[in-house]
């Protein structure tokens, strides 16, 4: 190939990548702020998007859709613990688990709060003792076999299905997956 089409590919993919950042950012103010006009399926995709693909939670698959929920919708999603989302100002949450085989599994959980204050208060209350601090997100704490994080208005659950060390491995490589994944535009 000649240096005249191998810019013309450069430049093309530039653009594609220029549009694809731009589309992000939108979706991520989306998630953050609830574009006026966003429709409800626009912000779950938004959320979803902050779920680790499989190429980043290998050799762990996603083992089906996301589960969302909104509002009075996460009692449906988690067993107990939902009043405390709520009371503290809970919007949406997507929860996609990863199996490995073998009945094992790690399960994500991404929960959006109104507020960085909300999601501060959530983090305050399902910490225990026995956590141990990790530098992640903005606080972050790391139990037997799952970690637990927030950033901005996020709190974000990681938990394997076991305690074997190949789980608490992935457990922190997903958690740190999630992290990046989390828009620097959430206030």
């Amino acid at each position: 190939m000649n240096s005249a089409s191998d810019a013309i590919r450069r430049g093309t993919r530039a653009r594609r990548g220029r549009r694809l950042g731009t589309w992000l950012l939108v979706t991520a103010l989306g998630v953050c702020t609830g574009l006026a006009g966003a429709s409800a399926d626009g912000e779950d995709r938004a959320i979803v998007l902050i779920l680790p693909g499989a190429a980043e939670t290998r050799p762990w698959v996603p083992d089906g859709p996301a589960q969302l929920a909104e509002g009075q919708d996460l009692f449906a999603l988690i067993n107990g613990g939902a009043e405390l989302f709520l009371r503290y100002g809970f919007e949406r949450a997507a929860v996609q688990s990863y199996n490995l085989g073998g009945g094992r599994h790690i399960q994500v959980e991404v929960y959006l709060m109104r507020t960085p204050d909300g999601a501060t208060e959530v983090f305050a209350r399902r910490v225990g003792p026995g956590d141990l601090p990790l530098t992640i997100g903005d606080s972050g704490v790391r139990g037997e076999y799952y970690i637990i994080f927030r950033q901005g208005r996020f709190l974000i659950t990681v938990a394997a299905g076991d305690s074997h060390p190949d789980a608490k491995t992935a457990v922190l490589r997903i958690a740190r997956a999630v992290e990046k994944r989390i828009p620097t535009t959430c206030p």
